[in-house]
């Protein structure tokens, strides 16, 4: 027999001993057999945990878009079920299923108000992050009363309000915060996790009543715990300086006539001071702007003077935004923009040697001094109202 033919002999029977040693597919599991959780609530119940998952009905789904079923069922079943902790509800919840819960595919997790106030976030976190399959990138929020409530709106927009949810923490309405930015801030020293707040409202147009989910703001707190909430243009003011811009829209009253102007880049700069033994912020924050709607007809975007007194409007309301956001931050005493970690960046031996420990009772009385800058650098397709009568 030549070498090569003994080579070829030799080949074969290695792959034919491989193939007794192969075990296949001893873990598979059907697809029929999985419940695909797409988002869940965690509610406080007494002294336990309620834990809500949303479960898509493939068999509901009809043949359309939109956000019906088929034959005017939900395309989706909300289960529930209560327990000490989060993996003890879980447990309870799949001996009560024919179908095994899976939660690679969960998008969303919403905790409920009352759990973020007396547990804390934390709370769920071990369980979520124990479990392999849980992804830390699903988007967390914490709602306005029962998180098992927001689960269950009946929105009209989108087969499930997993996808409305998801699709709104994303958006330009809020911050998109994931379970991975929360952990990486609540185990940070000299920063604390903000969450977006989340409601449900009813939409009252006779005939097309339905649900929607608003962002209506974000929520503070503190070592992991609800300690308020911020809105309106304080919020605004914390999207500015957590970097997190997106373009947005601001209406001014200029001497009784009404204009919305859009802010569309920002630039903020953070710098921690040290002046005679105290520390100290200064924020300054540069703007770009573009005019959207102008009511009063007969102002003159050519003149220059015109154009500097809106700049100077749009900076103020900027400056004005971010105080709001400071103050509401240290009212509640959360650090949801990392102030102490820039401090300890700049001045490393005096914050390890004088705020690091004591900073949850020294960031209520820091000093910030902030300032803006506008640039309205685009009028529209005509610096003229073309519903302007001429003379």
């Amino acid at each position: 027999m030549t070498k090569s033919k003994c080579w070829r002999v030799f080949s074969i029977t290695v792959c034919m001993g491989l193939l007794l040693v192969l075990t296949g597919c001893w873990d598979r599991r059907e697809i029929n057999d999985v419940a695909f959780v797409l988002a869940s609530a965690i509610d406080k119940e007494g002294d336990n945990i309620r834990v809500s998952v949303l479960i898509p009905l493939p068999g509901n789904m009809g043949s359309t878009g939109g956000g019906g079923g088929s034959g005017g069922q939900k395309p989706f079943a909300i289960k529930t079920e209560t327990g000490k902790t989060v993996r003890e509800a879980v447990s309870k919840l799949q001996f009560r299923l024919p179908r095994h819960l899976f939660f690679g595919h969960r998008r969303v997790i919403i905790i409920g108000e009352q759990l973020a106030r007396e547990e804390g976030v934390s709370t769920i976190f071990d369980a979520v992050t124990r479990t392999p399959e849980n992804r830390l990138t699903a988007f967390i929020a914490i709602s306005e009363g029962k998180a098992q409530d927001v689960l269950n709106a009946d929105t009209r927009l989108e087969r499930f309000s997993a996808e409305s949810m998801r699709e709104l923490l994303q958006s330009e309405a809020s911050v998109r915060i994931t379970l991975k930015d929360v952990i990486g801030k609540i185990i940070s020293i000299g920063e604390d996790a903000f969450f977006p707040y989340i409601e449900k409202v009813k939409t009252k147009i006779k005939g097309q009543e339905s649900e929607d989910v608003l962002i209506e703001g974000f929520v503070m707190t503190h070592n992991g715990k609800m300690t308020g909430t911020i809105k309106g243009n304080a919020a605004i003011g914390l999207r500015l300086l957590n970097h997190s811009f997106r373009k947005y829209d601001e209406t001014f009253n200029d001497e009784g006539n009404f204009m919305t102007i859009a802010i569309t880049e920002a630039q903020i700069s953070i710098k921690p001071v040290m002046k005679n033994g105290e520390l100290s912020f200064r924020i300054h924050s540069m703007v770009k702007a573009s005019v959207n709607e102008d009511r009063n007809l007969d102002r003159n975007y050519d003149d220059y003077e015109t154009r500097q007194r809106i700049e100077k409007i749009v900076a103020e309301r900027v400056v004005d935004n971010i105080k709001l956001a400071i103050e509401s931050m240290q009212k509640s005493n959360c650090d949801a923009v990392g102030f102490g970690l820039q401090a300890y960046r700049a001045y490393p031996q005096a914050w390890t040697n004088q705020y690091r420990r004591d900073w949850g009772t020294i960031f209520p009385k820091i000093e910030f001094e902030v300032t803006a800058k506008a640039n309205l650098f685009r009028l529209g397709m005509s610096s003229k109202n073309l519903g302007r009568k001429e003379q």
